[in-house]
C-alpha cells in the first residue's frame, strides 16, 4: 500500500485554503521499498529495478491551493509500472480522495475595486494621484504606486495595497491580491510653443494666475517696498492690468520650454520715478496640456512684498518654494 492513513491539515480560509503542514502519505510506502532494496542487497540480488521504481514515484494533489470547505481533493501517485513489474512489486492505494473541512469562512475583498489613478498638477508638482473609496481607507488600506522601470513608460503603473490582514479579518474579509497593473495613459504634453494656445486658453490661464497674484498682493496689504539709490518707498498697488505669456529669455538659447506670465501693475507712491517707471509681477514655469485637453501652468514662483529692478523697470521680487 503506497498511501497510508494520514490526513491533510487545511489552513487559511474557505476559497483560499491550502495544506498547512507537510503532507506526504507515500513516505511509509517508499520506506518499505527502501527496506526491500536493503534486504535484496544483503542477499546479493539485483536491485536496479527497485531503484528505478523508487525514483519514479511522484505524488501530488490536483491543485496546490484555493481549497473550499466540502471540496473533494484527489491525491494521486504515478510510477514506472514496468519497473514495478520487473521488480515483482505490486503497488496498491496509489490514489485517495480527501474532503476539505475546517476552513474559516470569509469574504474575499477586492481592495482595488473603485481605485483609480490620473495625472495632476498641484502647485509646482506634476504627479500621479491615487484615489480609493473611503470605506477601504477607513479599514486601514493604504496605496502607493511604482513604475515598471526607472521612469514612467507612458502606458502603465503598478498600484500596491498595504493592509493589516488581521484587521480586515476582524471585518470578515480576506485579501488575496495586493498589486495590480493600472493603465494610466500618456503623460501631460509639455508645450514648447505658446502660439499653439487658443485665445480662450490664454485668457483662462492669465485669469487663473491673476487671482493668484491678487491673493499675494492682498497678503502684502496691497503695498510693497521699493528700494533705490534715492531711498526706500512704500508703493501702493492699485490695479493689475495687462497680461502677457511669452517664452523666457533662457528658453530661446537653451531650448527649454520655460514660459513667463507677466502682469503690469498700476501703482501710487511718492517715488521720484513713479511717472516713468514700469511695475510688473510675473510667474515662471512650464505649460502642460492635460489628457482632458485643459492647459495647466506648473510654477513655483511666489512674490515677496518688495520691488526690485533698475532703469525705471521694477518687478515684484520673485522667490521659489
Amino acid at each position: 500500500a503506497l498511501l497510508d492513513a494520514s490526513q491533510p491539515v487545511f489552513a487559511w480560509y474557505s476559497g483560499g485554503g491550502y495544506i498547512g503542514e507537510d503532507f506526504a502519505p507515500e513516505q511509509s510506502g517508499l520506506q518499505l521499498i527502501e527496506q526491500e532494496i536493503l534486504d535484496r542487497q544483503k542477499s546479493g540480488r539485483n536491485t536496479d529495478d527497485l531503484h528505478r521504481l523508487l525514483q519514479s514515484v511522484s505524488c501530488s494533489f490536483e491543485k496546490e491551493s484555493g481549497f473550499s470547505n466540502q471540496e473533494n481533493l484527489v491525491y494521486a501517485c504515478s510510477y514506472d509500472n514496468d519497473a514495478a513489474q520487473a521488480a515483482r512489486i505490486r503497488l496498491t492505494d496509489t490514489m485517495k480522495t480527501y474532503k476539505v473541512s475546517g476552513l474559516a469562512e470569509y469574504t474575499v475583498l477586492d481592495v482595488f475595486a473603485g481605485v483609480s489613478a490620473d495625472w495632476q498638477i498641484d502647485g509646482s508638482i506634476l504627479s500621479i494621484a491615487l484615489r480609493a473609496p473611503q470605506e477601504l481607507l477607513d479599514m486601514g488600506v493604504r496605496y502607493s504606486y511604482s513604475y515598471g522601470g526607472d521612469e514612467y513608460n507612458g502606458e502603465t503603473i503598478d498600484i500596491h495595497a498595504e493592509f493589516d490582514q488581521n484587521m480586515l479579518m476582524s471585518y470578515g474579509y480576506v485579501v488575496n491580491n495586493d498589486e495590480i497593473t493600472y493603465t494610466l495613459g500618456p503623460m501631460p504634453e509639455l508645450i514648447a510653443d505658446a502660439n499653439t494656445l487658443s485665445e480662450e486658453e490664454r485668457a483662462s490661464l492669465t485669469e487663473t494666475f491673476r487671482s493668484v497674484l491678487e491673493n499675494e498682493i492682498s497678503a502684502c496689504g496691497g503695498r510693497a517696498v521699493l528700494s533705490s539709490f534715492t531711498g526706500s518707498y512704500s508703493v501702493e498697488i492699485t490695479d493689475i492690468t495687462e497680461a502677457n505669456i511669452e517664452k523666457t529669455a533662457s528658453g530661446f538659447f537653451d531650448g527649454s520650454s520655460r514660459f513667463r506670465i507677466t502682469y503690469r501693475l498700476d501703482t501710487n507712491s511718492d517715488f521720484i520715478l513713479q511717472d516713468i517707471g514700469t511695475f510688473t509681477a510675473s510667474y515662471t514655469g512650464s505649460l502642460y496640456r492635460m489628457p482632458d485637453q485643459s492647459i495647466r501652468f506648473l510654477t513655483n514662483t511666489v512674490h515677496a512684498c518688495e520691488f526690485t529692478g533698475f532703469l525705471g523697470s521694477y518687478s515684484l521680487k520673485e522667490s521659489e518654494e
